[in-house]
């Protein structure tokens, strides 16, 4: 059924325009099951345009289109899901849309009879013109004849203020992915992580996470791990049902009596297993596994079909169910990694006593920390209108700082200034999901609240919040002086050291070669250095008759020490 439209020019007269909030039409006739819509548009030459104003489109269902076959007076009403701004001076068009013929909308025609009130139709409005089209793109205008139509505008209270207060929605992506989809634990938001992200110990239970930029400098911050694997699996040899206490592994090699890898862990000599979405534990002899506990870290017992996949849940003889959960603390904080401490400790062989574990999909959560903030938010102004904004951040804590994280106070809403630049005085941090939820009883840790104030009916400030954002910008500087500022401490390097420097603000100039010999060295520089803050400044220099590699020179300390007077601090 081709679409042949109804239209109705109107002009605005309203001063500096105004928002239109809905139409009333009149229908004399519907459609049982074709639904009708309005759109407010463009007037090109006189007739309706294609350009559809935004938020103008409004589709009604018969079952909501009131009809009146008598005398046209019962309304229906078309309200927009959000209001539509019209500017004064301009024509538009409402166009009436159906795939049906069996439509009808009251009209007035000149010297016809008016059938509300009896008399003829002696005069026309000067409203706009009727339009009629067969293809929704050649209009004919009906000079003698108009839709019987109302329609309604907002109405502001004269310095009214409005409010509106948008929070952070949670950070990181859901923990699904194609190769391990599901762990049974419910949905984990985080950042994926780099190939084996963590760091075992032989016989420690300290195990490092290395996570660039977490976020998380404080120890009161909790990280949830998720999606760590073994990298181990083999199948089910035959079903079991949901209360099964016992299960036979398939072997790894055909008439084999075990499976490469599959071990008991150092929990209890337990081994722990994964079938589906449940985890399992028990006891392993050959390919048997007796005495099996059901449904371990909070998963749920299920029936298993014979020969699916059953997955190692351990790494270097420790659970994967200790490091697969939520960590309530967090220790050992460098600026792109943290220790969480596990029960079990692990048994690491080889030519060293560490590993690199995890596979490919760690997933662990994290917070967005910040000190320069800037709104990314499309707003419309107009006269006799103000748009103010607050921000009420949450205090984190800054890389090697001792600021207090989790602290959100309302005397702490600072003033900024829209989609610009604002420098804060202070670390601030978006908390991750698992800390709003332990640290900020599930509240939001990041509001910008809006205050729309208006001294004119007809207008109001507004906010596009479809794809309202902000940008957060945080400063890597760290201090790093001796060997208690990293883990392990063994890894350490001096910042007089050629390289290796641990410290994230470096600024390294380039080699300078010198025509003439020179005897003494002048450092000089401006720098903007607060009071919790240090600037230290190292050289290495080769004498002429040297004959080292100056890439291999250390850099000297002792020796600027005699040259701070000369740097302005």
């Amino acid at each position: 059924m081709s679409i042949q439209p109804l239209s109705q020019t109107f002009k605005i007269d309203v001063k500096d325009g105004c928002f239109l909030t809905s139409v009333q039409l009149y229908f004399a006739y519907k459609d049982s099951a074709t639904p009708v819509w309005i759109e407010i548009r463009d007037v090109v030459g006189g007739a309706p345009g294609q350009k559809v104003l935004p938020h103008s489109r409004k589709i009604l269902e018969p079952s909501l289109i009131n009809t009146d076959e008598n005398e046209g007076i019962t309304p229906t009403v078309f309200r927009f899901d959000s209001p539509v701004y019209v500017q004064e001076g301009q024509e538009y068009a409402l166009v009436i849309i159906t795939k049906s013929l069996d439509y009808r909308v009251w009209t007035a025609k000149m010297g016809a009879i008016d059938v509300y009130s009896g008399g003829a139709v002696i005069t026309q409005p000067a409203l706009g013109v009727m339009y009629k089209s067969s293809n929704d793109s050649a209009w004919t205008p009906a000079q003698n004849e108009d839709i019987k139509f109302t329609i309604n505008r907002a109405f502001f209270s004269n310095g009214f203020i409005g409010r509106v207060e948008l929070t952070n929605d949670v950070i990181g992506n859901s923990v699904v992915y194609a190769d391990d989809s599901a762990d049974g634990l419910g949905t984990a938001y985080g950042k994926r992580l780099k190939t084996n992200p963590l760091l075992l110990t032989n016989s420690s239970t300290v195990m490092k996470v290395i996570h660039e930029d977490h976020g998380m400098y404080s120890t009161s911050n909790n990280s949830e791990i998720r999606n760590v694997t073994s990298g181990l699996s083999t199948t089910l040899n035959g079903q079991i049902t949901k209360t099964a206490t016992s299960l036979v592994l398939d072997p790894s090699v055909t008439g084999g009596s075990s499976v490469t890898g599959f071990e008991a862990s150092n929990d209890s000599s337990k081994i722990y297993l994964k079938i589906g979405n449940e985890i399992v534990k028990g006891t392993l002899s050959s390919l048997n596994v007796t005495n099996i506990s059901r449904a371990q870290g909070s998963t749920t017992a299920a029936a298993h079909v014979d020969n699916v996949e059953v997955k190692l849940y351990q790494i270097n003889k420790i659970p994967l169910t200790e490091i697969n959960r939520v960590h309530n603390s967090i220790a050992n904080i460098g600026i792109d990694s943290y220790t969480v401490t596990l029960t079990t400790a692990p048994a690491v062989s080889g030519s060293g006593d560490t590993a690199e574990v995890g596979g490919n999909f760690v997933v662990a959560s994290e917070n967005f920390r910040y000190e320069t903030v800037r709104t990314a938010v499309k707003t419309l102004g107009f006269p006799n209108t103000s748009l103010k904004l607050k921000l009420a951040p949450t205090s984190g804590t800054s890389p090697s700082g001792t600021e207090t994280s989790f602290s959100k106070l309302a005397r702490d809403e600072v003033p900024i200034i829209l989609n610009e630049n604002v420098d804060l005085t202070k670390t601030n941090i978006v908390a991750s999901d698992v800390n709003e939820e332990l640290e900020l009883s599930s509240g939001k840790s990041l509001e910008v609240k809006f205050s729309l104030t208006s001294n004119a009916t007809n207008l109001s400030p507004v906010i596009d919040l479809d794809d309202a954002s902000m940008i957060l910008i945080a400063n890597d500087i760290n201090d790093i002086d001796s060997s208690s500022d990293v883990f392990p401490t063994a890894d350490y390097v001096d910042s007089t050291e050629s390289s290796g420097d641990q410290n994230a603000c470096i600024y390294i100039t380039k080699k300078v070669a010198l025509e003439n010999p020179a005897t003494s060295l002048r450092v000089n520089f401006a720098a903007n250095k607060l009071a919790s803050a240090d600037i230290k400044v190292l050289f290495k220099i080769l004498r002429s008759d040297d004959s080292f590699d100056f890439d291999e020179l250390g850099l000297d300390l002792e020796l600027l020490k005699l040259c701070l007077s000369s740097a302005e601090l």
